[in-house]
Order: structure tokens, then C-alpha cells, then sequence
């Protein structure tokens, strides 16, 4: 396959970048001139990259050849402090759609849009595709809106169009102030830990887990002739009451941290307990790591910064 990947140095772009190139793909990784992950790309004489901002992405087509699947991950204020700034999350909407009209230009067969569990809103029962989408947030509102235009956009320009409801990933290369790394490194220091009660259900599924779930379901699409436009759950099935990971985390780091938990009030609690049967059935497959596997890595990178 040939891949056109925006958003190509985030935490999931790079790992699906270098999951592509190992699997004998090409890619053309779509970065911001000053971006500080361009590195984690590495070199491959299968990869090519190409500099814009999210704003500049109709100038895209003039400067990528043919392609077969483009997938958006590119997206701005994904952290706690942007996703309720309409503005940003109004833009991001445009910038999708945008790239949707690139892909068709550059002749991809395949628009793959990166969505979230934020789409669902606060759910307490078990999550399907077919679950009914209520997002509090403006981050999850703008998810929702380009899945619902996008679809139609791609649709009406000979475009398949994919949507992944991606849930809680995690990993190595994760920002610092996610719950699994931030709580690592202060158990490591022995450090107390504010936090919320962990009373509601959660899933985690590892980055290396998610971005080969994402590349198998790029194969389902393409390879189907009648497939015009779906959702997909990107998840695990390792769901459990969030302290009982919390809890995981402290044992394997031998910690003496003391965790002060109902220390932060959530103004939302989400619930995550997602069926990922569709996505199994699609592909085959789901996870071949266990949590605390990579925990027990994330601890010894820790200890020997």
C-alpha cells in the first residue's frame, strides 16, 4: 500500500509510520516544518516528507503524488486545556474535511479519519459502533461532525471513508502528562499522587496494538468491494475499574507513592467498556501485548533516566 499519513509525528502517526514502512509500504509523511518529532520517523528510502500546516492543506495536492490510503491524524488542541476551545476544534473540522478533498486528488481509494471514544460522551453500559453518540466536550462534537460530513464528502467524490473511535492508548512515547506515564514516574520517585476515586470502567490498549488494528482494517476496506463507509472501535479487551490498573501500576512499580485517591473532582466522569467484535471480526485480530509487559518497560526507562 501507499499511505499518506498528516499528523505523521504524533504518538500515533510515528508508530503507524514505522509499522507501514516495516510491512513494505511507502509513505508520505505529512509534518509541520517545525516539528519536534521528526526524528522518531528515523530514515527509509520507502518514506518521503512533506512539510504544511494543518491550513496550508490545500496546497497538499500540487506537492503528493498518487497515493491509495490517506489517513488524517493530524489535529489540534487534543490536550485538556484546547479541547473546549470551539475556535480550535471549528478549524480542525475545516482542516478534515480539507484533506478529504486532497485524498481524492491524489487519487487515494481510502480516507481514514482518526475519531475518539470523546464522541460517545459519558456511557455506562458497554460501547458499540451502533452506541448512541452524545459528546459533551467541543473536542468530541468536531470528531463527530467530520465523521458525519466527511462521509458524506468522501462518498459523493468515489472516496471509501474509514472512522476510527480510537479509546485509550498508551506507550512508551506518550506525552508525560497522561495518567499511565505521569503516575510511572512519580511512583518511581516514591512521589504522592493526586487523583480521581477510579470508580469508573476503563480500557487500555497499547500503541504497537492499536496502529497494526488500524493498518488491518485499511486492508479490510480496500479489499471489499461493497464498502463504502464504516465506524471501528480501536480498543482492547483488557477493560477493569481504572484502579484496579492504578493499582497494577503501583505493585509492579514497588512503589511507597502515596496515592490520594477522590483528591480530584472530574467535572465528567467517563466510563470506557468498548465491544471491539466488529473490529475483531474485520480483522482478526486485536492485541498481542499485556499491560503490564509494558508497564514493567515504561518503569525501567523511568529508573534509568
Amino acid at each position: 500500500m501507499k499511505f499518506i499519513i498528516t499528523g505523521a509525528t504524533s504518538f500515533i502517526g510515528a508508530e503507524l509510520t514505522r509499522f507501514a514502512l516495516s510491512m513494505g509500504d511507502e509513505v508520505i509523511a505529512v509534518c509541520r516544518k517545525d516539528s519536534a518529532g521528526i526524528s522518531k520517523l528515523g530514515e527509509h528510502p520507502n518514506l518521503r516528507i512533506v512539510y504544511s500546516e494543518l491550513s496550508e492543506y490545500a496546497n497538499l495536492s500540487g506537492q503528493i503524488e498518487k497515493g491509495q490510503v490517506f489517513i488524517n491524524l493530524a489535529w489540534e488542541g487534543t490536550g485538556h486545556s484546547g479541547r473546549n476551545l470551539t475556535d480550535i476544534q471549528q478549524d480542525n473540522i475545516a482542516h478534515s474535511l480539507e484533506a478529504i478533498k486532497v485524498a481524492a486528488g491524489t487519487g487515494c481509494a481510502l480516507f481514514v479519519e482518526a475519531g475518539s471514544q470523546a464522541e460517545y460522551g459519558t456511557v455506562l453500559e458497554r460501547i458499540s459502533e451502533k452506541t448512541s453518540c452524545h459528546p459533551f466536550s467541543e473536542y468530541g462534537k468536531a470528531k463527530l461532525a467530520v465523521k458525519e460530513q466527511g462521509s458524506k464528502i468522501a462518498n459523493a467524490l468515489g472516496l471509501k471513508y474509514l472512522h476510527l473511535r480510537i479509546f485509550s492508548l498508551f506507550g512508551e512515547e506518550d506525552h508525560p502528562w497522561t495518567l499511565v506515564m505521569s503516575c510511572l514516574k512519580k511512583m518511581v520517585n516514591n512521589e504522592p499522587i493526586d487523583l480521581s476515586p477510579c470508580t469508573q470502567n476503563w480500557n487500555f490498549l497499547y500503541v504497537k496494538d492499536a496502529v497494526k488494528q488500524i493498518y488491518l482494517l485499511c486492508q479490510y476496506a480496500l479489499r471489499n468491494s461493497g464498502y463504502k463507509a464504516e465506524v471501528f472501535n480501536i480498543a482492547s479487551k483488557d477493560t477493569r475499574i481504572l484502579k484496579a490498573f492504578v493499582d497494577e501500576m503501583y505493585s509492579l512499580a514497588q512503589s511507597k507513592s502515596e496515592l490520594n485517591f477522590g483528591a480530584i473532582a472530574p467535572t465528567n466522569v467517563v466510563s470506557l467498556d468498548p465491544d471491539v467484535s466488529k473490529t475483531e471480526a474485520a480483522t482478526g485480530f486485536i492485541s498481542q501485548y499485556v499491560f503490564k509487559d509494558i508497564v514493567n518497560h515504561i518503569i525501567r526507562n523511568y529508573k534509568q533516566q
